[in-house]
């Protein structure tokens, strides 16, 4: 997609972080952006912002649900015409500083329905869209935590993530084979400055644990380590800057820390040997 102006660009989680920052960054490229996020008073004043650069809807979206996310394809085609660049984006951290078998079922649940099933529902939607139309690009965000693995971020993250990037290069793989124009980046993003970390207050009810799980000394430590890498990682607008021109160079793997290719050197090297699992940069970052 060397020329973006005048076509469509959808972008879930984009009420705050990386995807408000993405859907301004395609206003600002002359695209129509519509907008989606779970988080309706974050996504209003997204739009809002949004607006003032060029064309903008929103629509409050639940990515878990398959008919929400169809509702914003049927959304997208009112407003717009049709879709040509879907970002599905929206995602959540889950619980840090714990093993994976103290996860309860609905951490699993609602990291994996998000971060997994989010992407699964816009692929299926809007992928038989753009091929009808015999064009598009698909930025699916993963994390580099789909590259690498390790203890400080939620398993059910880290799991979610990998499977970001394995559905990221089958899809791939099958665009290519059919010749469909349609082009496929997987988004695997170091820290970034977002409020990723304050996710719980928009878990729905459904994933909610009771009795909530009391936090441990190790758990908080964790975490508040975390915050602080978070707080202190690249500007959103920087990332969508590094999408857009991904997206302009058909690139496949987009990095947002060059740094990351050297952990996942080190874990593939571990697994052509035979050795330990390796861990990622952001346990180094945490824990020294």
């Amino acid at each position: 997609m060397k020329e973006l102006a005048g076509k469509t660009a959808v972008v879930t989680g984009a009420g705050s972080g990386i995807g408000r920052a993405m859907a301004k960054r395609w206003a600002e490229a002359g695209m129509n952006v519509v907008m989606a996020d779970i988080d309706e008073v974050a996504l209003d004043d997204a739009v809002i912002e949004v607006s003032q650069v060029g064309p903008a809807a929103g629509l409050a979206v639940d990515v878990t649900a398959a008919s929400e996310v169809e509702d914003l394809l049927a959304f997208t085609v009112d407003h717009f015409g049709r879709a040509h660049l879907v970002c599905n984006n929206a995602g959540v951290a889950g619980p840090s500083g714990q093993a994976p078998h103290e996860l309860t079922v609905e951490d699993w649940q609602w990291v994996l329905d998000v971060d997994l099933w989010g992407v699964i529902h816009g692929v299926r939607t809007f992928v038989p869209h753009l091929l009808t139309h015999g064009d598009g690009h698909i930025v699916n965000t993963a994390s580099q935590s789909g590259l690498t693995s390790g203890a400080v971020i939620s398993a059910a993250y880290y799991a979610a993530k990998h499977a970001v990037v394995a559905i990221s290069e089958c899809q791939f793989h099958d665009l290519s084979q059919r010749d469909s124009g349609i082009s496929v980046s997987v988004l695997c993003p170091g820290p970034v400055a977002t409020n990723i970390m304050h996710d719980e207050a928009h878990r729905p009810e459904r994933f909610q644990t009771v009795p909530t799980p009391v936090a441990t000394e190790h758990s908080e430590s964790v975490t508040s380590a975390m915050s602080d890498v978070i707080a202190s990682g690249r500007p959103a607008h920087e990332v969508a800057e590094i999408v857009h021109n991904a997206v302009i160079n058909d690139e496949f793997y987009i990095y947002t820390d060059p740094n990351i290719v050297e952990s996942i050197t080190a874990r593939h090297r571990a697994i052509e040997q035979r050795g330990f699992p390796t861990t990622g940069r952001m346990d180094a970052d945490i824990t020294g």
